[in-house]
């Protein structure tokens, strides 16, 4: 009798939802953090001192990139795993 094959479950709607608005919210941060980084203060009314406006739109930045790094690592271990046997 031959063993039972192992075969990956193919991805579902949400698990595709999920991967999706993962990669929409790294956007969404590291455009707050240029938005942080680049707006004028007195345009927005954002009583926020430049360092404080600095260091915020600097970790927003930084924040998002770590996201999209991980959310990338993961999917393209997903892309190779299909590949392995």
């Amino acid at each position: 009798m031959l063993p039972p094959r192992k075969e990956r479950p193919q991805p579902t709607a949400l698990k595709k939802a999920v991967f999706y608005f993962t990669l929409i919210m790294t956007l969404i941060y590291i455009g707050a953090g240029a938005f942080l980084l680049f707006v004028d203060t007195k345009q927005y009314n954002l009583n926020l001192p430049k360092n404080m406006k600095l260091i915020l739109g600097v970790t927003l930045i930084l924040y998002g990139i770590i996201r999209f790094v991980r959310v990338y690592q993961k999917s393209s271990q997903g892309r190779h795993d299909k590949f392995k046997d």
